[in-house]
């Protein structure tokens, strides 16, 4: 028994350090589980759509009116400020207000435009 004391000592030593190893992988692998199960795309447009022509439903009552409406995006950090505006479009009339029927748009330099 006396000279079993050592042995003890050093068996308890080193499951303590497994045991600490264990969960350190275990820790290591959760991270790497959840960082690979993050989507791999780009947060800078989230929440807004490409530009695009859309149905605007307010005007939208006995025949369809489209307008431009969505973000414009550039990779240049530099760049001008872009807006999504109508590229070809005609004017008509929606109970008693003209408005622009939209047909195309394009990203293009932001200007001021009426409905």
């Amino acid at each position: 028994l006396k000279g079993n004391g050592p042995l003890i000592m050093v068996t308890t030593a080193t499951m303590g350090s497994v045991k600490s190893a264990g969960l350190s992988v275990l820790l290591v692998s959760f991270l790497l589980y959840v960082a690979n199960s993050y989507p791999n795309s780009d947060f800078s447009n989230m929440g807004c759509e490409e530009c695009t022509l859309k149905k605007n439903f307010y005007f939208s009552r006995d025949r369809p009116i489209y307008q431009c409406m969505g973000c414009c995006f550039s990779r240049n950090i530099t760049s001008e400020a872009t807006c999504c505006v109508a590229k070809h479009g005609y004017e008509t009339e929606v109970d008693g207000i003209r408005v622009k029927n939209h047909t195309e748009c394009h990203c293009s330099t932001c200007y001021y435009h009426k409905i």
